[in-house]
């Protein structure tokens, strides 16, 4: 955790007192920094029924087989994805802020809040979560991996959970942004590798972590690489979906 990263911490707090993310009210004495119970109640979760692959929710009525429109072309390399927060309204807003606005201290409130999240504690529990790297130009420009402190927080708050760097980025891949379903695949196939002398346990479940999953492009080239590398028991997870 760098000084510059939580400059809004300690002694500055007391000039400048945090708002919530969300609410933009004054945070109350919380164990959350800059996320409010009530910020926290504007979250829109993801809930049964959902995809038992990508974890996309399902809406309306389910009658006959489910077919996700999400992952169904995919054929993904992990075994099941679950996310906590739909990529709308105010979670968006935050992941942005994380991502694209310097602000990485807001990925442990929400990180947070998705613990709360049941279904996702369980899915995490005994797993070595293995965090989706940035290629080495973009992490200098950005200045951190919201992935891996991501995954950091999580196993340092899940039982028998630990983070493992064990993938790099080889490829400098254009964003995903702005890509299409096919163009995303495209994008990232071949882009990570096993980091040199860094072992993959064919008897350890892994489970890759990134802070959000649209298509699941990037979480399915990532688990691809583990089982290349032996990995057999390769699952995924996101913050959210969307």
């Amino acid at each position: 955790m760098g000084l510059l990263e939580d400059l809004d911490r300690g002694l500055f707090d007391l000039v400048f007192p945090r708002d919530c993310a969300v609410t933009q009210e004054p945070m109350e004495t919380s164990e959350r920094l800059h996320l409010s119970a009530a910020g926290a109640d504007r979250l829109d979760r993801i809930t049964d029924p959902r995809c038992m692959c990508c974890g996309h929710p399902f809406e309306g009525v389910i009658e006959g087989d489910r077919a996700c429109p999400h992952c169904h072309e995919l054929h993904p390399a992990f075994g099941r994805a679950v996310c906590v927060f739909r990529a709308r309204g105010p979670a968006r807003r935050i992941i942005h802020r994380i991502k694209y606005r310097h602000s990485p201290f807001l990925v442990d409130d929400l990180a947070s809040v998705a613990l709360a999240d049941d279904l996702f504690r369980r899915h995490l529990a005994g797993s070595v979560l293995v965090p989706v790297p940035l290629h080495p130009a973009r992490l200098r420009d950005r200045g951190y991996n919201q992935a891996e402190r991501i995954a950091t927080f999580l196993a340092a708050h899940v039982p028998g959970c630990r983070a493992e760097f064990v993938l790099r980025k080889q490829n400098e891949t254009v964003s995903q942004t702005r890509l299409g379903r096919q163009e995303r695949r495209k994008n990232v196939a071949g882009a990570f590798v096993v980091i040199d002398g860094k072992p993959v346990d064919p008897t350890t479940r892994y489970v890759v972590i990134d802070d959000v999953l649209t298509t699941g492009a990037t979480l399915h080239a990532c688990a691809l690489t583990l089982r290349k590398a032996g990995a057999t028991l390769v699952d995924a997870a996101a913050l959210a979906h969307g």
